[in-house]
């Protein structure tokens, strides 16, 4: 069960419980998705879990989209789908992410 609500506290057994994979077979592939999923969020924002760490707050949304992009990738895996779309996770970026989003030209906020 995932215990906390900080995606930097995500690993391997958390992303297999909310997954509900009861098997070792995919555990390099899944710890490899984890380490994608949390470098792409923080490309995404631009801006690191480190520098929310120091105002004093990751946002439990980052760990929605850890857990949802990982899970999206896991499900996705074969090499050539049948049908992309270019909608299939809007809301973890849209929704979610873009109110933490360091957008181009805007400066990061320094520690007080």
């Amino acid at each position: 069960m995932i215990s906390t609500g900080k995606v930097t506290e995500l690993d391997l057994a958390s992303i297999k419980d909310y997954l509900r994979i009861d098997h070792d077979e995919d555990d390099n592939m899944l710890t490899t998705m984890l380490i994608a999923s949390k470098s792409f969020i923080q490309s995404y924002l631009n801006k690191t879990f480190s520098d929310f760490e120091l105002e004093g707050n990751i946002p439990a949304e980052f760990t929605i989209a850890c857990l949802t992009l990982v899970s999206h990738w896991y499900d996705k895996r074969e090499l050539q789908a049948e049908k992309i779309t270019v909608v299939e996770l809007p809301f973890v970026f849209k929704g979610l992410l873009d109110l933490h989003r360091v957008w181009q030209g805007e400066s990061i906020p320094t520690s007080v």
